[in-house]
């Protein structure tokens, strides 16, 4: 049988392929360099203008206080990585959440190792909802599981919303969807009985477009608001859809970040002790 070069060197390719396919290599697990546990967090900000870094790290460092400290890195286009070393820190930040820098919401999602935090979507976000205006005998369990799958997908009730006592509103925690409209209100009634209305209120709500239900940019940046420049349009959101804000700041952020000195945290705020 006669081999020409052309046979030759396809030959020669099906045996190194060959050999690709047969080869490989074992890693003994004590080679492996096991570094101490990391918790992980990737988010985005709700915004399109570029974030002083320093500062955005200093506030959410200030308002987590993480107890085994964290780190804070800029993974680029509007990502940001979120290293904590203490399943608890991480936790508190999830349940205690959203969080916002400049009235910008940030949306989080925890990563794995496996993971590449730059391919990660970053469309979904944690919530807690104020239900208005609705009768203590709907307060149950499946009730209120109803209401938040209504607005989103729901996570749990407030513990409080069962004991008894009188209340203006009860708190849900539900999974939202921010690429859709946040839903205002929902009819409600009784088997034989007429309807009634319960309103919303988001906690922590960031900058909204009171014309579209969406967050993100305000009414100012709306394509709307552009494209009917000399036209009064009407809002189908108001300002009634925001909760009252509890959040209390403390700016001395370095004993809490590892990546960051406490000289550039003081300097920031104009001097002082990091003791």
């Amino acid at each position: 049988m006669e081999y020409n070069k052309s046979n030759l060197e396809e030959m020669y390719a099906r045996l190194t392929i060959e050999v690709e396919e047969e080869g490989g290599m074992v890693v003994d697990a004590v080679e492996i360099h096991e570094e101490k546990e990391q918790y992980v967090l990737v988010g985005r900000f709700l915004m399109e203008n570029n974030i002083n870094f320093q500062a955005m790290q200093n506030l959410l460092a200030s308002l987590w206080r993480p107890k085994e400290g964290m780190e804070v890195h800029d993974l680029g286009g509007n990502k940001y990585s979120f290293v904590f070393y203490h399943v608890m820190d991480l936790n508190k930040v999830v349940d205690g959440g959203p969080w916002a820098f400049e009235q910008s919401t940030l949306v989080v999602k925890r990563v794995t190792k496996m993971e590449d935090p730059h391919m990660v979507p970053l469309e979904m976000m944690d919530m807690w909802v104020q239900v208005h205006d609705i009768l203590k005998d709907f307060i149950t369990i499946n009730v209120l599981k109803s209401i938040g799958m209504y607005v989103g997908e729901f996570l749990k009730a407030d513990s409080n919303s069962f004991d008894g006592g009188w209340k203006s509103f009860i708190r849900i925690k539900v999974m939202l969807n921010i690429m859709k409209p946040f839903k205002r209100r929902m009819k409600i009634k009784r088997e034989g009985g007429s309807w009634s209305w319960i309103n919303f209120k988001y906690e922590r709500l960031g900058n909204f477009r009171f014309m579209r239900g969406i967050l993100g940019h305000t009414d100012k940046e709306c394509d709307i608001v552009y494209a009917n420049l000399d036209k009064e349009v009407e809002r189908a959101y108001e300002g009634w859809l925001r909760a009252k804000n509890r959040d209390v700041r403390n700016n001395v952020a370095a004993r809490w970040l590892r990546n960051i000195n406490c000289g550039d945290v003081m300097t920031e705020y104009g001097g002082g002790s990091c003791d």
